[in-house]
């Protein structure tokens, strides 16, 4: 039995790179409520009908396209782009405290404001360990495959601690 989580607000970089190697799935099969927000939603979409993710997105009727209430609050995390800080206002918004974001310094500050973070690499072996993939590193390669870059230190400590280094 997957042991799902409350809720999970998604970035960009996570949902494309989860798009190019074919788990979007893992999203509704790990988390009860699965939201991104409304700019994090434009962004996908501006890559049009032959853009990575914009499929799935519209292929994801489970998926909850959020609207942050207080968006003078996103001024207040001007270092992030519009993306990153509407997925760390409205998980704190909806009360949510996990957050798929992949970029560093987005990171950061979702710690910081007391959100636990999970990356791209994170979720696939999260979703390895709950039994509902076979191996990660197919997956990475599919999303390095694709021009995503990964950190090769990272990208080796998942694989290793998926068992597959």
């Amino acid at each position: 039995m997957i042991n799902k989580g409350k809720g999970i607000v998604v970035n960009t970089s996570p949902w494309i790179s989860l798009s190019v190697c074919g788990q979007i799935c893992l999203l509704e099969r790990l988390y009860r409520d699965v939201y991104v927000p409304m700019s994090v939603r434009d962004e996908i979409v501006a890559g049009g009908r032959r853009g990575v993710g914009v499929h799935e997105l519209e292929g994801s009727p489970w998926i909850k396209i959020g609207k942050v209430s207080d968006i003078e609050k996103i001024k207040l995390l001007h270092e992030l782009d519009q993306g990153e800080a509407e997925v760390i206002i409205l998980a704190k918004e909806k009360e949510i405290n996990q957050v798929l974001i992949d970029e560093r310094v987005a990171r950061m500050q979702a710690k910081v404001l007391g959100l636990n973070v999970i990356g791209t690499l994170g979720l696939l072996l999260k979703a390895k360990k709950e039994g509902l993939l076979s191996s990660v590193k197919p997956s990475i390669d599919k999303i390095l495959e694709s021009g995503i870059w990964i950190k090769e230190d990272i990208a080796m400590g998942i694989l290793k601690d998926a068992g597959e280094e």
